[in-house]
């Protein structure tokens, strides 16, 4: 699956069933997690059957309003961006240029219309 030595850049990220980024790629990517996290989260999910996201939070590597801002601010709008755009491996721009367009954008009080996105984190 991974390898320690490779880097977010040059790790295949995993994608769903539908094709759409895995939570897991998000904190990748963003820096929060390391490959043999994923590692150690993904063998856990399968022996618990609890949900990715618990099992990092539950280990203590996430906090739980992390996952929950990323979600809302960074992988629901680019989910529906992607949608409209009928993409739905990878995203258009980088994620490093996506999470600081969001967060300004957040910081700055931009509204956008809270839509409800459909996204799997297993």
């Amino acid at each position: 699956m991974y390898n320690s030595t490779n880097t977010a850049t040059q790790t295949h990220l995993p994608t769903s069933r539908l094709g759409r980024k895995r939570l897991g790629a998000y904190l990748l990517e963003a820096g929060l997690i390391t490959p043999a996290q994923i590692q150690v989260a993904a063998y856990d999910q399968q022996v618990t059957g609890k949900r990715f996201s618990e099992v990092i939070v539950d280990r203590g590597w996430i906090k739980q309003q992390t996952i929950d801002f990323l979600i809302k601010h960074v992988i629901n709008p680019e989910q529906r961006g992607m949608r409209s755009a009928g993409v739905f491996a990878q995203p258009v721009e980088p994620f490093e240029q996506v999470y600081a367009r969001r967060k300004q954008e957040v910081l700055n009080g931009a509204n956008h219309p809270e839509e409800e996105v459909p996204w799997t984190v297993d």
